[in-house]
């Protein structure tokens, strides 16, 4: 008798583990989170690549013909496409096998599921709301690094500024202007600042004796200012005239900002 209840009692895994119920809600959970894995790799994914590339900021901004065009979409339009059909796709089969539900006790469960959705949900919309700050952030600890060879460029020209054209040994030879009072150096070989192709191609002197460099390059298109103790960026018109509207700006060490402007006429 005994013999015969231990069989049954050793048997019954093995009949859970074959019963075609189980193998279904074994399934549904690989699926869920297959689903969930999905999401998590397009989000992450997202935002590294935003952090880490120079040039994510105009991909995302341009259409395809556009970066086609300035040559930028070798990898970086289809990886695009390819992130975003993954999250879209996966989101979409959540929310169907959300609404595929029949089963009185599996909706009854499903309650922290739709929470978790409509959470993952608003992860995006705040990811894709912020990518560009994601990416402002990953270009201020690249120029972090990159303080020493801005300090080389400035130096110099905190102690002895420029009265007209000529040429200065970390700079190369430039045109000042206005011509008189020049404050603005326009420069006709650009200094290298790092290896990963960033110049500067003016230089920039306020009235507090800031000294503002003009980035241009693969991890150009802003700038990068020493400012003496008290001065902070701000708004300004340049040497040619043109206006200079403050957008942000982010400290980097020893007295720089990273500065992005909104640059038009007076």
């Amino acid at each position: 008798m005994s013999t015969c209840v231990n069989t049954a009692g050793m048997s019954e895994p093995s009949d859970a583990r074959s019963n075609p119920t189980t193998k279904r809600r074994h399934q549904r959970r690989a699926g869920w989170s297959w689903l969930w894995l999905a999401q998590a790799i397009s989000l992450l994914g997202l935002a590294i690549w935003a952090a880490l590339d120079p040039l994510f900021s105009k991909v995302s901004r341009l259409s395809a013909w556009q970066t086609w065009q300035v040559g930028l979409n070798h990898w970086r339009v289809p990886l695009l496409v390819l992130i975003a059909a993954l999250a879209i796709g996966s989101l979409l089969l959540l929310l169907v096998r959300f609404l595929a539900r029949s089963n009185q006790r599996m909706r009854s469960r499903s309650l922290a599921q739709l929470l978790a959705i409509t959470t993952l949900a608003a992860a995006w919309c705040g990811m894709l709301i912020h990518l560009d700050s994601i990416a402002w952030q990953g270009k201020r600890i690249r120029f972090v690094a990159r303080v020493d060879q801005l300090e080389a460029i400035a130096a110099p020209l905190r102690t002895d500024w420029p009265q007209q054209d000529g040429e200065v040994s970390q700079v190369g030879p430039f045109m000042a202007y206005p011509f008189g009072r020049p404050k603005t150096l326009v420069l006709l070989q650009a200094p290298r600042v790092t290896e990963r192709a960033v110049y500067v191609s003016s230089i920039e002197r306020g009235d507090d004796g800031s000294i503002k460099l003009q980035l241009t390059g693969t991890d150009g298109g802003d700038w990068a200012e020493w400012h003496p103790e008290g001065s902070r960026p701000k708004s300004f018109v340049d040497g040619l005239f043109e206006l200079h509207r403050l957008d942000f700006a982010t400290p980097i060490g020893r007295g720089w900002y990273l500065v992005r402007y909104q640059s038009g006429p007076r």
